[in-house]
């Protein structure tokens, strides 16, 4: 099967977008967050040149984001999240919820466990501890195209990130 070719915005187009979605918002919204997102490229806080080993790596390893509609919680725009690795047999996942906040939007998540698999053999399976709700990481989402095949976020750290929909 090929892989259809998308046209992925370059940085200067991310910063401009990140600036517009400061102001106005982003326009994304819970359900085309929805699905498997794969990462493609990462730029470091206040860096203009993509980070290439970073980016390349996280590509090797499989990284990605998924994002699913949370039905153990009656709370709106909660979802519950998963950012795994795969290398090989092994693979090394976090999972736990997220949620959509205010105009641009963010995204704070947090984990509560880990497991590590080798193949479908459970390696490891742990809870992890909560943190404080000001504590928690987030993604600023800075932007989608319009047919929701590629999102751009800056993390609570200041890098820049983007993914590809890969379901």
């Amino acid at each position: 099967m090929l892989a259809k070719i998308i046209n992925l915005p370059s940085l200067e187009k991310l910063l401009e977008l990140e600036k517009n979605a400061r102001i106005d918002g982003s326009g994304i919204d819970y359900d085309s967050l929805l699905g498997l997102w794969k990462f493609q490229s990462v730029w470091k806080q206040g860096s203009d040149k993509e980070d290439k080993i970073s980016s390349t790596l996280l590509q090797v390893i499989s990284a990605s984001l998924e994002l699913k509609k949370n039905t153990q919680h009656s709370e709106k725009d909660l979802f519950t999240i998963a950012n795994s690795i795969q290398i090989g047999l092994l693979s090394l996942k976090f999972s736990g919820i997220a949620n959509l906040e205010r105009k641009q939007p963010l995204l704070p998540f947090s984990f509560d466990s880990i497991e590590i698999k080798l193949a479908s053999l459970m390696i490891l399976k742990r809870s992890l501890p909560t943190p404080e709700k000001k504590k928690r990481p987030f993604f600023a989402l800075i932007a989608m195209d319009s047919n929701n095949k590629w999102l751009s976020a800056r993390g609570k750290g200041g890098g820049l990130a983007l993914w590809q929909r890969y379901s």
